[in-house]
C-alpha cells in the first residue's frame, strides 16, 4: 500500500533554520533515552496474526518486562524479485513510504502509534538506509539512486571495507548523489512528522559514508520538536560523534559468548572498561545477549548459554552495564526457538516457565531503568578471588557478581565490601565476606536499597 507522498525536500527546510553544530546538544537535554529498556519486534513472528493489529494487542506484554521503547523491525513492503526465502528479508524494502500490505495499513499503525503512547512508551522504526529491493519504486522514480556496476547494472552492497557482501535480494544505493541523501532524510523525517514515531534504528549504519550523518541526524532531530532516539547498528565510537545515542556492542557479545566457552571471566570486564574509556560523552551501548540477528543465525540465549539458569546469567551480565537493555521476541519467556528471518515463525508464549523468566526479566530491567546506581553510576573494576569464573563489577553503590561456570563457585572480593549488603534479586542479606554462587547464579549487591522502581 502506498501512502501519502510529501515533498522530497519538504522537511529539509525545518533543519536548515537551526545550526547543525547545536543539535546534538540541545537534543540530549531530556533523559527519557538515559532511562530507556528497549523491546525488539519482529511484526511475523510477535502475535497469532503476524501484523500490527496484533502488536497493539500485545502492548501490555511488552510492558510488563520493564521496557518502555518498542522497536518495530521494518513494516514496509518487501521485495519481490531476488527474494530470500518463501517471505523475503524484511530488510528488502520495495517503497520507504508505505506498510507492508501483510502488516496492515497506514490506520493500523497510526492506531499502534496512539496506543504506545497511551501506554506511557515510545515507538522506534528500524530504518535500512544502505540499500532497497530490487524492485522499489525509486527504480522507476530516481534510478540514478543506484551504484552501478561496469555494465551499468545494480549491485549487491559492499561493506565497510569495500566488499561485495552476499546480500544478494538487495541492491546498493549511491551516496554521492546529493539527490538520494535529500530524499532519505525526507522519507525519514516524513515518519517522524507524518505518523509522531519517536526515533530510529538504523540498519548497517556504518555502510553509509560519514558525512551523510553529519547531515541527516541534525535534520532528523530538528524535523520534530521532541526528543528522538537515534540507535545506530554499528560498533564504531565515531557513530556518537555524528549524534546517534547509542551502538552495538559486537565486541561485547563475543566477549561474553567466549567467557562462556572458558575465556577468562575478568577479560570481559577490562575490555568493557577501556569501551566506557573511550565513550563519547552522551553515547551508550544497546546492552543485549539476543537480537534478531542472533536468534536467526546463531541461537537463541537458552540454548548459547547453557539453559534457563545460563541466560539469565549472560543477561544479568551484559545487561546492567553502562548503556541501555534490550529484549527481542520471546526472551522474557525464554522461548528455544530460533526465529528465522525470511519465514514466519510465531513466538511460543507458553512456555511452561514463562512466569518465573518473565519475573526474572523484569527486575534487571527495573534495576537497569530506575536504579541510581545502574541508571548513572560509573563502572569500576574489582577483583575476585575466581577471576576466570566470575564476571564482577561495581556500578555506584552496586556490584554485580556472575558466575560463568555450570558448577558452584565461592568467592571473595577485593575492592568491594560485601558484607552487610543485600541482593537485589532474592532481597536476601549477604553475611560475611564470601559469596556463593550456584552454577550460572547470579548476585547484585547494594550497601543501601536504591530508589523505588517506578
Amino acid at each position: 500500500m502506498r501512502l501519502r507522498f510529501a515533498p522530497a525536500f519538504a522537511c529539509l527546510s525545518l533543519a536548515a533554520s537551526y545550526p547543525a553544530s547545536a543539535q546534538p546538544a540541545t537534543a540530549r537535554d531530556s533523559s527519557w533515552v538515559a532511562r530507556s529498556a528497549i523491546y525488539e519486534v519482529f511484526v511475523r513472528d510477535f502475535s497469532p496474526t503476524g501484523n500490527l493489529r496484533g502488536v497493539t494487542l500485545g502492548l501490555d506484554r511488552i510492558q510488563a518486562t520493564g521496557a518502555d521503547v518498542v522497536w518495530l523491525m521494518p513494516i514496509y513492503p518487501v521485495g519481490v524479485l531476488h527474494r530470500k526465502g518463501p517471505l523475503g528479508s524484511p530488510y528488502s524494502v520495495s517503497d520507504y513510504r508505505a506498510i507492508n500490505p501483510a502488516f496492515g495499513t497506514a490506520a493500523d499503525f497510526r492506531a499502534l502509534v496512539r496506543a504506545v503512547h497511551s501506554h506511557g512508551l515510545k515507538l522506534i522504526l528500524d530504518w535500512v538506509p544502505n540499500h532497497t529491493s530490487w524492485d522499489n519504486v525509486w527504480l522507476r522514480e530516481h534510478p540514478d539512486f543506484y551504484v552501478r556496476d561496469e555494465r551499468g547494472g545494480l549491485t549487491v552492497p559492499r561493506d565497510d571495507k569495500g566488499k561485495l557482501t552476499d546480500w544478494t535480494d538487495v541492491a546498493q544505493l549511491d551516496y554521492k548523489n546529493p539527490a538520494l541523501r535529500h530524499e532519505m532524510i525526507a522519507a525519514m523525517s516524513w515518519w517522524l512528522t507524518e505518523f509522531g514515531i519517536d526515533g530510529f534504528r538504523v540498519d548497517a549504519a556504518g555502510f553509509v559514508p560519514d558525512d551523510f550523518w553529519r547531515e541527516a541526524v541534525p535534520a532528523l532531530r530538528a524535523a520534530v520538536p521532541r526528543r528522538i532516539l537515534l540507535l545506530a547498528e554499528w560498533g564504531d565510537l565515531k557513530m556518537h560523534r555524528f549524534g546517534f545515542d547509542l551502538t552495538y556492542p559486537w565486541d561485547s557479545y563475543g566477549g561474553l559468548k567466549a567467557v562462556w566457552r572458558g575465556a577468562a571471566a575478568d577479560s570481559f570486564v577490562q575490555h568493557e572498561l577501556a569501551d566506557q574509556a573511550a565513550m563519547p560523552p552522551g553515547g551508550e551501548r544497546l546492552r543485549f545477549t539476543t537480537n534478531h540477528d542472533e536468534t536467526a543465525w546463531d541461537r537463541p540465549p537458552i540454548t548459547l548459554f547453557g539453559g534457563e539458569a545460563g541466560a539469565r546469567a549472560a543477561f544479568v551480565a551484559m545487561a546492567l552495564l553502562p548503556g541501555r537493555p534490550l529484549l527481542y521476541d520471546g526472551q522474557e519467556v525464554e522461548s528455544p526457538q530460533k526465529l528465522r528471518l525470511f519465514y514466519r515463525d510465531p513466538v511460543a508464549w507458553s512456555q511452561s516457565h514463562a512466569k518465573d523468566a518473565r519475573a526474572f526479566y523484569h527486575r534487571i530491567v527495573e534495576l537497569a531503568r530506575s536504579d541510581s546506581a545502574f541508571v548513572a553510576g560509573a563502572l569500576h573494576t574489582v577483583q575476585t578471588s575466581a577471576p576466570r569464573d566470575v564476571i564482577g563489577y561495581a556500578r555506584g553503590d552496586a556490584l554485580v557478581l556472575v558466575n560463568a561456570r555450570p558448577r558452584r563457585v565461592t568467592v571473595t572480593v577485593t575492592g568491594f565490601a560485601v558484607d552487610g549488603t543485600r541482593d537485589l534479586l532474592s532481597n536476601r542479606l549477604q553475611r560475611g565476606d564470601t559469596v556463593a554462587l550456584p552454577a550460572y547464579g547470579a548476585v547484585v549487591l547494594e550497601r543501601s536499597p536504591g530508589p523505588s522502581p517506578n
